[in-house]
Protein backbone atom coordinates (compact mmCIF):
# COMPACT_ATOMS: atom_id res chain seq x y z
CA UNK A 1 0.00 0.00 0.00
CA UNK A 2 1.22 3.46 -0.87
CA UNK A 3 0.31 6.52 1.19
CA UNK A 4 0.95 10.19 0.51
CA UNK A 5 1.27 12.64 3.41
CA UNK A 6 0.03 16.16 2.67
CA UNK A 7 1.72 19.32 3.92
CA UNK A 8 -1.28 20.02 6.19
CA UNK A 9 -0.80 16.59 7.81
CA UNK A 10 -3.58 14.67 6.08
CA UNK A 11 -2.94 11.44 4.21
CA UNK A 12 -4.13 10.11 0.88
CA UNK A 13 -4.09 6.36 0.22
CA UNK A 14 -2.83 5.50 -3.26
CA UNK A 15 -4.42 2.22 -4.25
CA UNK A 16 -4.19 0.29 -7.51
CA UNK A 17 -7.93 0.46 -8.05
CA UNK A 18 -10.17 1.53 -10.92
CA UNK A 19 -13.39 1.80 -8.90
CA UNK A 20 -12.81 5.38 -7.81
CA UNK A 21 -10.86 8.41 -8.89
CA UNK A 22 -9.17 10.66 -6.41
CA UNK A 23 -9.24 14.43 -6.36
CA UNK A 24 -6.27 16.42 -7.55
CA UNK A 25 -3.34 15.72 -5.24
CA UNK A 26 -0.59 18.27 -4.68
CA UNK A 27 2.98 17.65 -5.76
CA UNK A 28 4.95 16.03 -2.95
CA UNK A 29 7.67 18.26 -1.52
CA UNK A 30 9.74 17.05 1.46
CA UNK A 31 10.56 19.80 3.95
CA UNK A 32 13.01 20.14 6.80
CA UNK A 33 11.27 19.56 10.15
CA UNK A 34 13.70 21.39 12.43
CA UNK A 35 15.58 24.56 11.55
CA UNK A 36 18.10 26.30 13.76
CA UNK A 37 19.46 29.66 12.62
CA UNK A 38 21.97 31.46 14.76
CA UNK A 39 23.72 33.83 12.36
CA UNK A 40 22.82 35.87 9.30
CA UNK A 41 25.03 33.67 7.15
CA UNK A 42 23.22 30.55 8.36
CA UNK A 43 19.85 32.19 7.71
CA UNK A 44 20.89 33.26 4.23
CA UNK A 45 22.23 29.79 3.46
CA UNK A 46 19.03 28.13 4.72
CA UNK A 47 16.90 30.40 2.53
CA UNK A 48 19.05 29.57 -0.50
CA UNK A 49 18.63 25.84 0.16
CA UNK A 50 14.87 26.16 0.52
CA UNK A 51 14.55 27.71 -2.96
CA UNK A 52 15.31 24.35 -4.52
CA UNK A 53 12.40 22.12 -3.61
CA UNK A 54 12.76 18.46 -4.54
CA UNK A 55 9.68 17.15 -6.30
CA UNK A 56 8.55 13.55 -6.35
CA UNK A 57 6.89 12.26 -9.50
CA UNK A 58 4.25 9.57 -9.21
CA UNK A 59 3.72 7.51 -12.33
CA UNK A 60 0.65 5.42 -13.12
CA UNK A 61 0.27 2.52 -15.52
CA UNK A 62 -2.45 2.01 -18.14
CA UNK A 63 -4.85 0.74 -15.43
CA UNK A 64 -4.29 3.83 -13.27
CA UNK A 65 -2.19 1.94 -10.68
CA UNK A 66 0.99 3.39 -9.12
CA UNK A 67 3.84 2.14 -11.30
CA UNK A 68 7.62 2.15 -11.07
CA UNK A 69 9.21 4.73 -13.34
CA UNK A 70 11.40 3.04 -15.93
CA UNK A 71 15.12 3.43 -15.67
CA UNK A 72 17.96 1.53 -17.20
CA UNK A 73 19.00 0.30 -13.73
CA UNK A 74 15.63 -1.47 -13.34
CA UNK A 75 16.11 -3.67 -16.39
CA UNK A 76 19.87 -3.76 -16.98
CA UNK A 77 22.22 -6.49 -15.79
CA UNK A 78 22.83 -6.13 -12.03
CA UNK A 79 26.49 -7.11 -12.15
CA UNK A 80 29.23 -8.96 -14.04
CA UNK A 81 28.22 -12.42 -12.79
CA UNK A 82 25.87 -14.56 -14.91
CA UNK A 83 23.16 -14.99 -12.22
CA UNK A 84 22.82 -11.19 -12.15
CA UNK A 85 22.23 -10.86 -15.91
CA UNK A 86 18.75 -9.82 -17.00
CA UNK A 87 18.45 -13.01 -19.07
CA UNK A 88 19.25 -15.13 -15.98
CA UNK A 89 16.64 -13.25 -13.95
CA UNK A 90 14.08 -13.89 -16.70
CA UNK A 91 15.02 -17.60 -16.68
CA UNK A 92 14.35 -17.71 -12.91
CA UNK A 93 10.78 -16.59 -13.53
CA UNK A 94 10.89 -12.81 -13.51
CA UNK A 95 8.79 -11.16 -16.21
CA UNK A 96 9.44 -7.74 -17.67
CA UNK A 97 6.45 -5.53 -18.53
CA UNK A 98 7.13 -2.48 -20.66
CA UNK A 99 4.54 0.00 -21.78
CA UNK A 100 4.00 2.73 -24.31
CA UNK A 101 1.34 5.41 -23.78
CA UNK A 102 -1.31 3.03 -25.17
CA UNK A 103 0.05 -0.54 -25.03
CA UNK A 104 1.71 -2.99 -22.62
CA UNK A 105 4.33 -5.53 -23.68
CA UNK A 106 5.58 -8.67 -21.93
CA UNK A 107 9.05 -10.21 -22.13
CA UNK A 108 9.51 -13.62 -20.51
CA UNK A 109 11.55 -16.81 -20.74
CA UNK A 110 9.97 -19.36 -23.08
CA UNK A 111 12.27 -22.38 -22.69
CA UNK A 112 15.29 -23.64 -24.60
CA UNK A 113 15.67 -25.01 -28.10
CA UNK A 114 18.35 -26.92 -29.94
CA UNK A 115 20.05 -25.01 -32.76
CA UNK A 116 22.74 -26.01 -35.20
CA UNK A 117 25.92 -24.01 -35.09
CA UNK A 118 28.89 -23.88 -37.42
CA UNK A 119 29.12 -24.38 -41.16
CA UNK A 120 27.42 -27.27 -42.87
CA UNK A 121 29.92 -29.36 -44.81
CA UNK A 122 29.50 -31.60 -47.79
CA UNK A 123 29.12 -35.18 -46.53
CA UNK A 124 29.69 -37.06 -49.80
CA UNK A 125 31.90 -40.08 -49.19
CA UNK A 126 31.56 -39.95 -45.38
CA UNK A 127 29.86 -42.84 -43.58
CA UNK A 128 26.63 -42.17 -41.67
CA UNK A 129 28.08 -42.92 -38.19
CA UNK A 130 30.78 -40.28 -38.56
CA UNK A 131 28.22 -37.80 -39.95
CA UNK A 132 25.92 -38.44 -36.97
CA UNK A 133 28.68 -37.62 -34.49
CA UNK A 134 29.46 -34.35 -36.30
CA UNK A 135 25.80 -33.28 -36.15
CA UNK A 136 25.61 -33.83 -32.39
CA UNK A 137 28.71 -31.74 -31.77
CA UNK A 138 27.30 -28.86 -33.86
CA UNK A 139 24.08 -28.60 -31.82
CA UNK A 140 23.81 -26.03 -29.06
CA UNK A 141 21.07 -25.21 -26.58
CA UNK A 142 19.75 -21.67 -26.94
CA UNK A 143 17.47 -19.71 -24.60
CA UNK A 144 14.22 -18.50 -26.15
CA UNK A 145 12.38 -15.43 -24.86
CA UNK A 146 8.80 -14.49 -25.75
CA UNK A 147 8.08 -10.87 -26.74
CA UNK A 148 4.32 -10.27 -26.71
CA UNK A 149 1.77 -7.50 -26.85
CA UNK A 150 -0.86 -7.65 -24.10
CA UNK A 151 -4.25 -7.62 -25.83
CA UNK A 152 -5.71 -5.57 -22.99
CA UNK A 153 -3.80 -3.94 -20.11
CA UNK A 154 -5.03 -5.72 -16.97
CA UNK A 155 -4.85 -4.52 -13.35
CA UNK A 156 -2.06 -6.08 -11.30
CA UNK A 157 -4.42 -8.03 -9.02
CA UNK A 158 -6.12 -9.65 -12.02
CA UNK A 159 -2.77 -10.43 -13.62
CA UNK A 160 -1.60 -12.14 -10.43
CA UNK A 161 -4.78 -14.21 -10.23
CA UNK A 162 -4.50 -15.26 -13.91
CA UNK A 163 -0.79 -16.02 -13.63
CA UNK A 164 2.43 -14.30 -14.56
CA UNK A 165 3.61 -14.63 -17.28
CA UNK A 166 0.18 -14.22 -18.83
CA UNK A 167 -1.33 -17.19 -20.69
CA UNK A 168 -1.27 -17.04 -24.53
CA UNK A 169 -4.98 -16.13 -24.82
CA UNK A 170 -4.24 -12.73 -23.22
CA UNK A 171 -1.30 -12.01 -25.54
CA UNK A 172 -0.49 -11.40 -29.18
CA UNK A 173 2.89 -12.96 -29.94
CA UNK A 174 5.22 -10.49 -31.62
CA UNK A 175 8.23 -12.79 -31.76
CA UNK A 176 10.61 -15.15 -30.03
CA UNK A 177 14.09 -13.91 -29.35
Amino acid sequence: MCRMVQKAGGTIDLEPCLTHTSTVEPTLAPVVVERTMTTRAAASNALRQQRFVHEVTLQYNLCNEPWIKYSISAIADKGPKKPLFTSARLKKGEVLYLKSPTQRFELCFNGEKMVKSGNETDTNGVDSDNNNNNNNSNNNMMDVFRWSLCKKPLPQTLMCSIGIPLPPEYLKLIGSI
